[in-house]
């Protein structure tokens, strides 16, 4: 079954609307509901009286309209009551000052005393709801690290990096050399005398601030993990967490070997781009190989970004149906109704502020209808796009250029050439396997893992690096030549390299490039192909763009349409055209057009003509079934 649903608040109205509100469900085709996640003080209004019954009879009469429950933990939003008496819990930032409570997120993932309230919670949570067969899945708190709160500069944090460093490093002296310390007199003889990168005059140790960011998603794990453990001992009932969109603070690869399924949060951030929202729902789909579901999807205008635009409501149906032909099994809006107090006022809903459906809910409705009989898709393994967690801490410690945006600048602009060419994407991470695909891409990939090259050196299909990949290992530091995987892989030595403020042009063919970012100097090896030079910049006429066997390596970072046209001078067979989208499994292409116009495209030599945000399934094969 597809789940097609909503974030549901009961506390937030009187209790004699909760029947209409249900019904109304019911009438919409929604068939699983999230609660509770935000319900601590409603559910212990004061220590140690817990009353569960406003999600008791919530559930009840959601179970009446035949709606299955998502339950939540309450941790994302501690009680006034535990903060004022235990202000420890708070985090503190990089200038050392407390974040205040009064909104959410604001605990510490390494403080003792939260642990503690956490594990009594949930337990009561788990005890409460666990045999209930209403409550098909648990999500646990809501959103790790949004609002940066990743990263914590308190004591409890400090004492625990240091513990997590003890363990990593053994010795102070392996940890000195792992760091570097003899640089700006930093040598450590005692391991009570390093301290969390807080807020110096200078930059801090860039090894240090990878291994704190390795441990601050290590923490987020951990205190997932906590309460994991209870619910999985109470109930059989699958568990998730929230995942968000851009988001890199935390390994969500690591993340995703501790939930079940995955599910993530889809907002527009920014100005609008289909192809990023598609780039999100690849990511989460790669992270565990398996379908996913989209816990809380954009209705509409939001209320968190600096200006709140609106949006009509058929591009709600459109995002819906744009994440199962990604491979979702189901989308839950947020929010079913809007509400007119508190710090979300102004994001829309299903039900407007007075209780009427909107078009919104009209918009999703059809949408359930056309999606309820839908298969999980599965695509085709085509192309494959390397991602390492570990490359976007190292992106955010000093760089040739610190406007660049590995996700945004270096990632995605490979995406949505490789997209716009008819394949799928496949995000693959080290330890992943290539087999079964015809690409793969490594942008901008710092560091890479051996286990990884292994896999390259394997793979038969043509291989695309762009700039700063493999610059750098594991402790931060650059990398020499001697280390080098690409001189390994590709005989090519990078001897210099520098940041540009404006683009720089490049010869391939007969078409001229652009690159941005940074610039690289190699020299290739005897045995390498020189494919294209650079027109102007540091390195004008020293090669941009070099092939050795199924390798190649551009030294800079591409931009998207040039990237294109690129990859199809070097070969690469174009399998769609036209401004849509495609997805292929096994049994169907799904077409897909995000615009507001109707447009053609081009797909297998046969032509198609998509009216405004339609997503068409189209039948190209035999399912297992029917063969």
């Amino acid at each position: 079954m597809n789940w097609f649903g909503a974030a549901y608040y009961p506390e937030h109205w009187p209790r004699e609307r909760w029947k209409k509100d249900v019904r109304t469900m019911g009438e919409i085709g929604i068939n699983v509901v999230r609660i509770g996640e935000f319900s601590w003080s409603v559910v212990e209004r004061k220590r140690g009286e817990i009353d569960f019954s406003v999600l008791d009879e919530a559930v009840d009469l959601l179970d009446s309209e035949g709606i299955k429950v998502i339950m939540g933990t309450p941790t994302c939003t501690p009680p006034p009551w535990l903060t004022k008496e235990f202000p420890e819990i708070l985090q503190k930032d990089v200038n050392g000052l407390v974040i205040a409570s009064g909104s959410r997120r604001h605990y510490c993932f390494n403080s003792k005393i939260y642990r503690e309230e956490t594990s009594r919670i949930v337990e009561a949570f788990a005890d409460h709801f666990g045999n209930d067969p209403r409550i098909v899945a648990w999500q646990i708190d809501n959103e790790f690290g949004c609002h940066n709160s990743t990263v914590c500069f308190c004591e409890d944090c400090a004492v625990a990096f240091r513990v997590w460093l003890k363990k990593k490093y053994g010795s102070i002296d392996k940890l000195n050399k792992a760091w570097g310390t003899v640089f700006w007199s930093q040598i450590f003889n005692d391991w009570e005398e390093i301290e969390p990168p807080r807020r110096t005059l200078t930059s801090p140790n860039p090894s240090l601030v990878l291994d704190y960011k390795r441990f601050s998603s290590d923490s987020a794990i951990d205190y997932h993990n906590l309460q994991r453990e209870i619910i999985m001992r109470k109930s059989e009932a699958p568990i998730t967490h929230n995942l968000m969109v851009n988001f890199t603070e935390i390994d969500y690869k690591k993340l995703s070997d501790s939930i079940d399924f995955v599910s993530w949060d889809n907002y527009i951030v920014g100005d609008y781009d289909p192809d990023l929202q598609a780039l999100n729902h690849d990511l989460m789909r790669s992270l565990k190989k398996q379908p996913f579901l989209v816990m809380e999807q954009q209705p509409g205008r939001v209320n968190w970004r600096t200006v709140n635009p609106s949006y009509e409501s058929s591009q709600l149906s459109f995002w819906v149906k744009q994440s199962f032909a990604h491979g979702a099994f189901g989308s839950l809006i947020f929010r079913f109704r809007q509400l007119p107090f508190g710090s979300e006022q102004f994001h829309t809903g299903l039900i407007d502020y007075d209780g009427e459906p909107t078009e919104r809910a009209q918009a999703f409705s059809k949408a359930i209808e056309k999606l309820t009989d839908w298969s999980v898709v599965v695509p085709q393994r085509e192309a494959a796009i390397y991602i390492d967690y570990e490359n976007f801490w190292i992106n955010d410690t000093d760089n040739l250029n610190n406007k660049f945006d590995l996700l945004l600048d270096g990632i995605l602009p490979v995406y949505k050439s490789v997209r716009s060419l008819g394949y799928n994407v496949d995000f693959v991470f080290p330890g992943d396997s290539l087999e079964g695909y015809l690409l793969a891409f490594v942008p901008s990939s710092f560091k890479l893992e051996r286990c990884f090259v292994e896999e390259l050196r394997r793979f038969k299909g043509d291989i695309f690096f762009t700039a700063l990949t493999d610059q750098k290992d594991g402790r931060n530091f650059i990398k020499k030549t001697e280390e080098s995987f690409i001189t390994e892989l590709m005989g090519l030595r990078v001897v210099d390299a520098g940041g540009i403020e404006t683009k720089v042009e490049i010869s391939f063919t007969d078409h001229v490039f652009n690159g941005s970012f940074v610039v690289e100097k190699i020299l290739p090896s005897e045995d390498c192909e020189v494919l294209a030079v650079y027109l102007n910049g540091p390195f004008t006429n020293h090669p941009a763009l070099i092939k050795r066997a199924n390798m190649y390596y551009l030294s800079t970072v591409p931009e998207i349409g040039s990237f294109q046209t690129l990859l199809i001078e070097a070969g690469i067979e174009r399998k769609a055209s036209g401004p849509g989208r495609v997805i292929k499994d096994e049994s169907n292409t799904i077409l897909q057009n995000p615009f507001p116009h109707s447009i053609t495209m081009e797909v297998g030599g046969k032509d198609y003509t998509l009216n405004e945000y339609e997503v068409r399934r189209v039948q190209t094969g035999l399912s297992k079934n029917n063969r």
